[in-house]
């Protein structure tokens, strides 16, 4: 991994805004534009499947199909950390005995249950990876998953590194090494307090426990290597002055509260979002059509429907501009995206559709 850095864009917001199908339209427009990209799903949900109408997305990552008219290149793929834990293990070398020894470990399948279900703590590792597998990658969009855990990402990488890099690791590693290297590390294991800390651990656990957790532990100290590696680059790239944050929004009191906390801890962060998004806005151009304007504002009616919708619109659009002034506190930019039902189906997706919509977003944030 290089000094330099592809373009980051990240996109955050809660559930059922969006996100999804923006960050997807997003990475088709910059395709479409003649760029190489790359789109990950950080969403356990896997959306972005039907997103983009193909029937199944690999942890790998895999190319989808634009036409022949498209001149670049767009890559997606959706995480699964227990998939890449065990890749990760593979593209190291170990011997096929040994990777089958790790794999049949109890603590190897504990970890690879309890990283799955934080994919967000744990996704840092496989943006970073991402640059390694597809060097001419020029731009990575991430699609979070939904609420305010999404950015554990950007805030807990030390986090992890701490436990990889931490001295519990290499006290345990320790105990089941050779006899040199334990002699050559007792007497620093003695001088920091390690002996008690490991017979407390033994007391508890008993020594088989510290036997099997900590040859787990040196099995996997090359992945441990690189993950920490991966890490120390992710967060150089995410504070990286070109690195772009998005905030996903809809007019809804719910996804308005997340958008703002999240604008919020961004900013507590030194972060400032590029843009926050209003999905399923009321369309602008139609508040200033004359024959609109009238008909919401129609106090003589004929039927109780019409003043239902009418005042359903007026309150609505109200809504919607309280928003938009809220979230200009929280973003450099804020944009409304029209309502559009035929890009929220389950159904496959136009992707022409879809990169009309991303060019919408791409215009703003170039």
């Amino acid at each position: 991994m290089g000094s330099s850095f592809p373009k980051l864009h990240v996109f955050l917001g809660a559930g059922g805004v969006g996100k999804t199908t923006l960050s997807a339209s997003f990475a088709l427009s910059l395709a479409s534009s003649g760029k190489k990209v790359g789109l990950l799903s950080i969403d356990p949900a896997k959306r972005l499947q039907s997103a983009l109408g193909v029937s199944n997305l690999s942890e790998r990552g895999v190319l989808i199909p634009l036409g022949n008219n498209c001149r670049g290149e767009l890559r997606a793929a959706v995480l699964q950390i227990g998939e890449s834990l065990s890749r990760w293990v593979e593209e190291k070398g170990m011997p096929a005995d040994k990777q089958e020894k790790l794999f049949e470990n109890p603590y190897f399948s504990a970890l690879a249950e309890k990283m799955a279900s934080a994919t967000d703590t744990l996704a840092a590792i496989r943006i970073a990876e991402w640059v390694e597998q597809y060097p001419d990658v020029e731009e990575l969009v991430i699609d979070t998953a939904p609420g305010i855990h999404a950015i554990d990402f950007i805030s807990k990488p030390e986090k992890i590194m701490a436990f990889l890099d931490g001295k519990l690791v290499e006290w345990l590693k320790w105990f089941v090494g050779g006899a040199q290297e334990k002699q050559s590390f007792f007497a620093r294991a003695l001088k920091t307090g390690a002996r008690k800390i490991i017979e407390g651990l033994a007391l508890v656990g008993g020594r088989s426990f510290l036997i099997n957790f900590g040859e787990f532990l040196t099995m996997l100290d090359d992945v441990f290597i690189t993950a920490i590696k991966r890490l120390k680059y992710s967060q150089k790239w995410l504070q990286d002055e070109n690195t772009q944050f998005i905030l996903i929004s809809s007019i809804r009191e719910d996804a308005v509260f997340v958008t703002k906390e999240l604008g919020r801890i961004l900013k507590y962060m030194g972060i400032n979002p590029k843009l926050a998004i209003i999905n399923r806005a009321f369309p602008i151009h139609l508040k200033n059509e004359i024959v609109f304007n009238e008909f919401i504002n129609n106090e003589n009616a004929l039927i109780d429907s019409e003043k239902l919708l009418s005042n359903y619109l007026a309150n609505y659009i109200m809504t919607q501009q309280k928003i938009f002034q809220e979230l200009i506190n929280y973003a450099e930019i804020v944009i409304e995206v029209p309502i559009s039902a035929s890009l929220d189906r389950e159904n496959e997706l136009r992707l022409s559709d879809l990169t009309s919509l991303g060019d919408v977003i791409r215009k703003e944030v170039r």
